[in-house]
C-alpha cells in the first residue's frame, strides 16, 4: 500500500510538471501571436544592459549553463562523484524544461534541491532522500567557489 501511495505521489508530481510546462508553452505562443510587429526599428540596435558576470558559485542565483559548467569542472577535478552527476543534470533539466533558450536564465537550484529533498521525506523514499540530500550537501560545500569562466 505504501508503494502505491508513493507511486501515486510521483505520478501526480510528473502530471503537475507537465501541466505547468504546457501552460508556460501556451502562454509563450500566445505572447508571440500578440507581438507581430518587429521588436526594433530598422537601423537601430536595441539597448541591452550589460549582464554582470558571476565569478563565484551561488546556487541560489545560477543559470543552467553555469551549473553545467560547474558540474563538468567538478567531475573533471574529482570534486564531484560521478554518481552525483545525475542529480545535477536533473536540476538543470527541470529548470530549463529541456529548452536551451532558458539556459542563461538564473534559477534557485538550492531551493529546487531542497524541494526534492522535502518531497522525498514526505514520501519516505530513502533512496530519493540520499539522492537529493547529497545534492544539497554539495551545494552548501561549494557555495562561493570560483566558477569556470566561459572561453569566447
Amino acid at each position: 500500500m505504501k508503494t502505491n501511495i508513493s507511486l501515486f505521489d510521483t505520478l501526480q508530481q510528473i502530471r503537475s510538471q507537465q501541466h505547468n510546462r504546457q501552460q508556460s508553452l501556451l502562454a509563450s505562443y500566445q505572447q508571440k501571436d500578440k507581438s507581430k510587429e518587429p521588436v526594433t526599428t530598422p537601423g537601430k540596435t536595441p539597448a541591452e544592459p550589460a549582464k554582470p558576470v558571476q565569478t563565484h558559485a551561488d546556487f541560489s542565483q545560477m543559470s543552467a549553463r553555469q551549473l553545467g559548467q560547474w558540474l563538468q569542472q567538478g567531475l573533471k577535478s574529482g570534486k564531484i562523484a560521478p554518481e552525483q552527476e545525475a542529480v545535477f543534470k536533473t536540476l538543470i533539466y527541470s529548470a530549463t524544461a529541456g529548452d536551451a533558450n532558458n539556459s542563461d536564465k538564473a534559477f534557485n537550484f538550492s531551493e529546487k534541491a531542497q524541494q526534492g529533498l522535502q518531497s522525498a521525506i514526505r514520501r519516505k523514499d530513502s533512496s530519493a532522500m540520499l539522492f537529493w540530500g547529497n545534492a544539497v550537501q554539495s551545494m552548501k560545500k561549494y557555495q562561493g567557489e570560483k566558477l569556470p569562466q566561459p572561453t569566447a
